[in-house]
């Protein structure tokens, strides 16, 4: 149980983020290289903190690595794919596909219980519930594609990172020596001159302004606060899948839609154009059964 609350307020926070980009973004979504950039530079900062933490043994790095690495394609692929399907669709696919591909590689090495199986399966069935009526629009091959790449390189993402905390190096060593390895791969996208201007040159949240000219505007504040929500979410569930299997731990992401369902609800009052939801009966039944399995989940998760 020592996870739940970690994975629990990780997912809070997400939910946090996912509204502020909903206030502040309209229809245009970053260039994923854009991200990546960025994941890079804040990288960076690791490397402040190497001398203060014991360095993990070569292999445990090499893992480590290997995990970021993998993370960083996932999230590309799922940008990509972001850019192509509508946000409401591609999210909740992903946040589906992601424990199913856990649960499946943890039945068969048995690393989880019968009585876990049967809580991940009632969260996960909370998540379909809860985003069912999301998944609409027309849906291209591409993206399909795209959303199953992501969903299972984020997911093998979280086994390898799951094996180096395996190990006895501690939690913050293996977490600052997973992230210089991106270091190179941000001066790579600067010196390659197409990859350059794809950069430097992105507009973010359809405002025509640059990432550099958007922290000099009014909106600075609140994309702060949702980076930063989103970077401690990602650090908790990263703290979670040290404590637990990643299939327990990403089979909470259902937990996330129904803070998302209540934190539209709240803000839809004052700003109808961007939060209302058509509560049509059927979606009403939907995601409150949504969040009766989830609870369901999370009680067995507990008690198992």
């Amino acid at each position: 149980m020592g996870h739940l609350p970690f994975a629990v307020t990780a997912y809070l926070l997400n939910g946090i983020a996912v509204t502020i980009d909903k206030f502040l973004l309209s229809k245009q979504i970053p260039d994923p290289l854009t991200y990546v950039f960025y994941f890079s530079l804040i990288s960076l900062a690791t490397l402040l903190f190497i001398p203060f933490v014991e360095a993990p043994s070569l292999n445990i790095i090499l893992i480590a690595s290997l995990s970021t690495l993998i993370w960083t394609i996932g999230a590309y692929f799922m940008f990509k794919a972001l850019q192509i399907g509508q946000v409401s669709r591609v999210i909740p696919v992903i946040g589906t596909l992601i424990p199913i591909f856990l649960l499946i590689k943890g039945f068969i090495t048995g690393t989880i219980n019968s009585g876990q199986t049967t809580a991940i399966l009632f969260l996960v069935l909370g998540l379909i519930f809860i985003t069912i009526f999301d998944w609409k629009g027309k849906i291209e091959k591409k993206e399909i594609v795209l959303e199953v790449g992501a969903a299972f390189f984020l997911a093998l993402s979280y086994l390898i990172l799951r094996q180096a905390y395996l190990s006895e190096d501690g939690f913050l060593s293996v977490l600052i020596y997973s992230k210089p390895v991106l270091v190179p791969v941000g001066l790579a996208l600067v010196l390659l001159p197409q990859t350059r201007a794809r950069i430097f040159n992105a507009k973010i949240y359809n405002t025509s302004k640059s990432f550099f000219s958007l922290i000099k505007s009014k909106t600075a504040l609140l994309f702060g606060l949702g980076q930063i929500s989103a970077g401690v979410s990602e650090l908790l569930i990263v703290f979670s899948v040290s404590l637990a299997d990643p299939a327990l731990v990403n089979s909470l992401q259902g937990t996330q839609y129904v803070f998302l369902f209540f934190l539209n609800w709240g803000l839809s009052k004052k700003y109808p154009a961007i939060f209302s939801e058509d509560l049509v009966p059927k979606l009403l039944i939907s995601k409150f059964l949504g969040i009766i399995l989830i609870g369901v989940g999370l009680y067995l998760l507990a008690v198992s």
